[in-house]
């Protein structure tokens, strides 16, 4: 850490100098405007007032010589996306094994702004082409909250009308949840590397950190919507299901609702609204719980799946509950 002296000039006017190495880093130069941030610590943050177009790069270097676990190396990609990487580098000693190849291929199609810049025989150079200046992860929430709904819904209607051709889009849009995510955990990352382009955004840091959490937890309900999907065959298939059916679809429809509004509140910050949003997730939760007891008069394979099936409801609800809770919590700041 640098400490410097404060100097007085004029009797009220306090003065400090710059790093030069970082001031040259930046581009500073005579008369050069700077930003000054006050945070609520105590501490003040200096930037340069007119970089809004410079963004950090850095360089994450994969060594591929010898990969003996593919799932690891995956892993470990998007464990360098997420961590806020502008530049991925996959680098080998010999030449680049096939299946190691089509792993990152397949890796930069599912990562959302990512393109392979250069491959040879020995590497591959990935590189992210989105300002993140321009994404703010809040409407990367929204749109996961719309994808995850319109999910419960598909499930729903295919439950309702009997049609499983209503599910058809599920892994797709499964697929787009989990991207999304990781979008916005990438997002977190790089907001909190750089806190000035969350300034730049009119948004704070908490608000950006908190997109993170409720961002995992609509991936979670979506996995649940997965859940439901699964086991729905078994109901469909059975006709001595249709009153419990019923009573998935009513309650199910009542969920999906409340997640949307849980969401919503939490984006406006809602207090009034996510309490009404936690009365009736009690409610929905003891409706699910009747459900799953109703399934136990049932028999074979449709009872199992209304049992899963009710958890998966209730989880959701009690998800959705947790954002309204986050909600009344970010309101009282």
């Amino acid at each position: 850490m640098d400490v410097r002296k404060i100097q007085v000039t004029g009797g009220s006017s306090y003065m400090v100098t710059l790093p030069k190495e970082w001031a040259e880093k930046v581009g500073l130069k005579k008369n050069a405007p700077v930003g000054l941030q006050p945070q609520p610590d105590g501490s003040l943050i200096i930037y340069p007032a007119d970089a809004d177009s410079i963004q950090a790069h850095s360089l994450k270097t994969i060594d591929a010589t010898h990969v003996d676990d593919l799932v690891l190396f995956y892993r470990r990609l998007i464990g360098a996306y997420i961590a806020g990487h502008t530049t991925i580098e996959i680098r080998s000693d010999t030449e680049l094994d096939t299946q190691v190849a089509n792993v990152t291929s397949n890796f930069v199609q599912n990562a959302i702004g990512l393109e392979i810049l250069e491959e040879d025989e020995t590497h591959i150079t990935i590189m992210d082409l989105i300002n993140q200046y321009e994404l703010r992860p809040i409407k990367s929430v929204e749109r996961m909250k719309i994808l995850v709904r319109n999910m419960l819904n598909d499930v729903l209607n295919a439950l309702d009308k009997k049609d499983p051709k209503y599910l058809a889009e599920m892994d797709n849009r499964d697929r787009e949840v989990d991207r999304l995510n990781w979008l916005i955990a990438r997002q977190v990352n790089i907001h909190q590397k750089d806190i000035t382009i969350s300034r730049r955004q009119g948004a704070d840091l908490i608000t950006i950190t908190r997109c993170g959490i409720i961002s995992k937890t609509i991936e979670r309900i979506g996995d649940h919507a997965i859940v439901l999907s699964n086991n729905l065959r078994s109901l469909i298939d059975d006709d001595s299901t249709n009153l419990v059916d019923e009573e998935i679809v009513a309650t199910g429809r009542a969920v999906v609702t409340l997640f949307s509004d849980s969401v919503a509140t939490w984006v406006a910050k809602n207090m009034d609204s996510a309490n009404d949003c936690l009365a009736r997730g009690e409610n929905l939760v003891q409706k699910s719980i009747s459900i799953s007891k109703m399934s136990e008069n049932l028999s074979g394979k449709g009872a199992l799946a209304a049992r899963i099936i009710s958890e998966s409801v209730k989880r959701v609800a009690e998800y959705s509950m947790d954002i309204s809770e986050m909600t009344i919590n970010a309101a009282m700041e």
